[in-house]
C-alpha cells in the first residue's frame, strides 16, 4: 500500500494547497455555490433551486455534500471546493493501487502520478463542480468489476453497482449507461460465457436503484414532467440537436474535442496511440490481456463516443483519464522494462522534449512580443469564452501586463524540462527522464493555477456585486441580464432575489415554466415598467452596451455606475 499512499499524499498536498486563495469563478462556480447555499437557507434537501427558480440539469450529490460542509465550518472557497479536490486525490489513489495490482508498484505510481499531474483533472479538481465525483465513481465502478473479474469477488460486484449508482447521483445517468455498455462489449469481444445470475446479482441492481431511483421518483413526484426533461430532453433531443429547452452552450466539434483532451493530458497523451493500439488489438489470450482490452474500450470508447456525438463540450473526456493514465502508464513500464512490443523509451522521450523545447520558444517569442496568440485558442478551450463569442461578446482576459509575468517563468520551467529530459536520454537513463517529466508537470501545475487565478480575477462578478451589496436599499429591485448563471456571485453577495431579463436560455428554462419563476424571470417591458417607478432599480449586465437591453430603455434613463470585468451596472437613478 505505500505507491498508492504516496500518490495520495502527494496529491493532497498539489490539490489543497492554497485551494481557498482563488475567488470563486464566474460562470461555473458561483452557481454551483450558490444552489447549494439555497439549499440551506430553503432547508429544501430534494429540488434544488438557484435564484428562487428549480434547477435541474445536475443530480443533488455534490450540493448535498456542499451544504453539509458549509453547516459544518460555514460558506467559504475552500469548503466549497473540498469535495472534489478530495475527490482527485481518492482518484489518483485508487489508479495508483489498481495500476499496482494490475502491473507493479512501478506501473501504479506512475498511473497514479498521471492521474494527479496533468492540467485538465488539475483544473477541474480545483472547482467546485461534480466532474471529478463522477469520475472517482466511474473509476470505482471500473474497479469493483476488474477485482471481481479477476478474484470471483461477490464484494467486488457489489461495490460496482453501487459506484454507478452514487455516479447517477454525482452528475448524469450515463454514469451507469456508460459502464455498463462498456462491460457489455467487452463480453461480446472476449466471447467469454455471460453468466446473469452472477454478474447481475440481484442485491447488486437493488444496490444501484436504491441510490439513483429515490430521488429521481420524489423529484418527478414534486416537479411534474422532471424525468421528461432529464431523459429526453436532456439526453435523446440534445443528442439529436433539437432539445425544447436548449441552454447557452456552445458544443466543440469532434477534432477540437480530441484536441482539448489531449492538451488536457499533456505530456502523458503523447504515449497514448501506442496504448490503444496495444489494448484493442487482438487476440486477447490470457486474463490479463483482457483486462487492459477493457481498460481500451473504457478510454478509447468513451472518447470516441463523445467524438460522433452532436454535443460535446470540453470537460466530457474527464471520465476516461483514469483509463487513459492506466494503459499510457503501461506503455511507460514496459518500454522500461524493454518488453517485446513497447515503444523504446528514447522514442516515448524525444516527444515530450521536442513539445517542450517548441512550447518554450513560444513563451519566449510571446514574453518579447514576437508572437501573439490566434485570438480564437481560449474560446476553444474555454466555454464562457466560447459561449459569450456565439453572442457576439469577448470573455475578459488575463491583463496583459500579468500575463507578461508568467510568460518567463513558464519558458523556464519548460526549458528546465527539456533540459533534464534531454541529459536523461544523452546519459542512457529513460527512468530518470520519465522522473524529470513527472517532476517537471508536479512543478508547472501551480503556475498554471496562478494563471488559473489571474484569469478568475479578471472575470470574476465579484466587485460589481460587493457595490450593489453596499449601494442596493431593502426596497430597492436587482436585475440582471443575461444567464444569471454567469454571475453566480452576484446571488451569493445578495440576500435578495435577484430578477432576469434575456436569461432564459440556460440551466433555468425548464424551472422558468414553474409559476413561481414568473416573478423571478422578467420581460423586457416588465423591465421598463420598474425603470420608470419610484423604486431605484440596479441593472447588471453581461451584454455589452450596443446590444444590451439599455437601449430599450428610456433615453437618458440609464446611469452607468460601474463596468468591471465583462459587466455593466447601470440603475435609473444617479448615484
Amino acid at each position: 500500500m505505500r505507491v498508492p499512499l504516496g500518490v495520495g499524499l502527494v496529491t493532497a498536498a498539489l490539490y489543497f494547497g492554497r485551494l481557498g486563495q482563488v475567488p470563486l469563478v464566474d460562470a461555473s462556480e458561483g452557481f454551483h455555490v450558490a444552489i447549494a447555499w439555497e439549499m440551506v437557507a430553503r432547508g429544501d434537501w430534494i429540488t434544488p433551486h438557484f435564484d428562487g427558480v428549480r434547477y435541474f440539469d445536475k443530480p443533488p450529490l455534490l450540493y448535498w455534500l456542499m451544504a453539509a460542509a458549509f453547516q459544518l465550518v460555514g460558506r467559504s472557497e475552500w469548503s466549497a471546493r473540498f469535495w472534489p479536490a478530495l475527490a482527485v486525490v481518492g482518484t489518483a489513489t485508487l489508479v495508483a493501487w489498481l495500476g499496482t495490482r494490475l502491473g507493479s508498484e512501478r506501473l501504479g505510481l506512475i498511473a497514479g502520478l498521471m492521474v494527479a499531474a496533468n492540467m485538465e483533472v488539475f483544473l477541474f479538481g480545483r472547482l467546485a463542480k461534480p466532474d471529478l465525483l463522477f469520475v472517482f465513481f466511474i473509476l470505482l465502478a471500473f474497479a469493483g468489476f476488474i477485482v471481481a473479474y479477476q478474484s470471483a469477488s461477490r464484494r467486488a460486484l457489489l461495490v460496482c453497482y453501487a459506484s454507478l449508482g452514487a455516479a447517477v447521483m454525482a452528475k448524469d445517468l450515463l454514469g451507469a449507461l456508460g459502464p455498463l455498455a462498456a462491460f457489455a462489449l467487452f463480453f461480446v469481444l472476449t466471447r467469454e460465457r455471460f453468466k446473469t445470475s452472477w454478474w447481475m446479482p440481484w442485491a447488486g441492481v437493488a444496490l444501484l436503484l436504491v441510490l439513483a431511483v429515490p430521488w429521481h421518483a420524489v423529484m418527478e413526484w414534486r416537479n411534474p414532467g422532471f424525468l421528461w426533461y432529464m431523459v429526453v430532453d436532456n439526453h435523446i433531443l440534445n443528442l439529436a440537436g433539437h432539445r425544447a429547452f436548449p441552454d447557452e452552450d456552445v458544443p466543440l466539434a469532434a477534432a477540437e474535442f480530441l484536441g482539448v483532451t489531449a492538451i488536457g493530458f499533456f505530456p502523458w497523451s503523447l504515449a497514448l496511440p501506442w496504448a490503444f493500439v496495444r489494448s484493442l488489438r487482438p487476440p486477447w489470450r490470457s486474463p490479463e490481456d483482457r483486462i487492459w482490452l477493457l481498460l481500451g474500450l473504457w478510454g478509447a470508447g468513451l472518447l470516441a463516443a463523445f467524438a460522433l456525438t452532436p454535443f460535446k463540450l470540453p470537460h466530457y473526456g474527464l471520465p476516461a483519464f483514469p483509463a487513459l493514465a492506466l494503459l499510457a502508464a503501461k506503455v511507460w513500464d514496459d518500454a522500461l522494462a524493454g518488453r517485446p512490443g513497447a515503444p523504446a523509451p528514447r522514442t516515448l522521450l524525444a516527444l515530450p522534449l521536442v513539445a517542450l523545447v517548441g512550447l518554450a520558444a513560444v513563451g519566449v517569442a510571446a514574453w518579447k512580443g514576437e508572437v501573439i496568440l490566434p485570438s480564437g485558442t481560449l474560446a476553444m478551450v474555454d466555454l464562457h469564452s466560447r459561449n459569450l463569442s456565439a453572442q457576439g461578446q469577448s470573455a475578459p482576459f488575463i491583463p496583459g501586463e500579468q500575463l507578461r509575468l508568467l510568460l518567463p517563468i513558464s519558458a523556464l520551467l519548460l526549458g528546465l524540462g527539456a533540459l533534464g529530459i534531454g541529459v536523461a536520454m544523452w546519459r542512457r537513463r529513460p527512468g530518470a527522464g520519465l522522473g524529470v517529466l513527472v517532476a517537471f508537470m508536479l512543478a508547472f501545475l501551480p503556475l498554471v493555477s496562478q494563471g488559473f487565478a489571474l484569469l478568475s480575477r479578471s472575470r470574476s462578478g465579484q466587485p460589481i456585486a460587493e457595490y450593489v451589496k453596499r449601494a442596493a436599499g431593502p426596497n430597492d429591485v436587482v436585475v440582471h441580464e443575461g444567464a444569471l448563471e454567469n454571475t453566480g456571485s452576484l446571488v451569493l453577495a445578495l440576500d435578495r432575489p435577484v430578477r432576469i431579463v434575456g436569461g432564459t436560455r440556460s440551466n433555468l428554462a425548464f424551472g422558468a415554466t414553474f409559476p413561481e419563476a414568473r416573478e423571478i424571470l422578467w420581460d423586457t417591458e416588465r423591465l421598463r415598467q420598474a425603470w420608470r417607478s419610484p423604486q431605484r432599480v440596479f441593472l447588471v449586465s453581461i451584454v455589452k452596451p450596443d446590444r444590451s437591453v439599455v437601449r430599450e430603455l428610456p433615453e437618458g434613463s440609464g446611469h452607468l455606475l460601474l463596468a468591471a470585468n465583462g459587466r455593466w451596472l447601470y440603475s435609473n437613478r444617479p448615484w
